[in-house]
Order: structure tokens, then sequence, then C-alpha cells
């Protein structure tokens, strides 16, 4: 089972494989660290994660987008198309 626990500047992923889609949270936390918001989701594939959570939640930001798609494949999530 696929699973990634990852932070990058103030957004922080969690996310695991639950059978036939992805489920997890996103958060986005203030400069001391502390939890300002967060979102759950439930995708069937990683570029649905990656399109419609994490790159909406992180305004667009391409750079963080990319980082945490990158660590999703590392941690084994794949996209099967």
């Amino acid at each position: 089972m696929s699973t990634v626990n990852s932070s990058m500047g103030r957004y922080s992923l969690k996310a695991k494989n639950a059978g036939d889609h992805i489920k997890g949270s996103i958060a986005i936390n203030d400069e001391g660290g502390s939890q300002l918001t967060l979102q759950e989701f439930n995708e069937h594939y990683l570029d649905d994660v990656i399109n419609n959570v994490v790159y909406p939640v992180t305004g667009g930001n391409r750079a963080i987008t990319k980082a945490f798609r990158d660590e999703m494949i590392k941690a084994g999530f794949e996209q099967p198309h």
C-alpha cells in the first residue's frame, strides 16, 4: 500500500492508497507550523489528486504541485493511463 506524508513550505500532504482510490488530506500551516486549514480528499487517480486538490489549494503554485506529485510517485502512487 502506497503512503505519503510530506511537507513543503506551508503545505502538508498525507495520502494513502485505499484500494481503487487515493484518500488523504492537504493542510495549510502558518509560519509557526500550526494548521490553519485542512481539506480531505478521496480521488481515484494520482492526476486527480494533483489537479483537483493540490494545485488549487496551493494557489496554482506549479513548483510545489510538481514536488508533491514527484513525492507521491516515489512513494509508489501510479497513474493507470
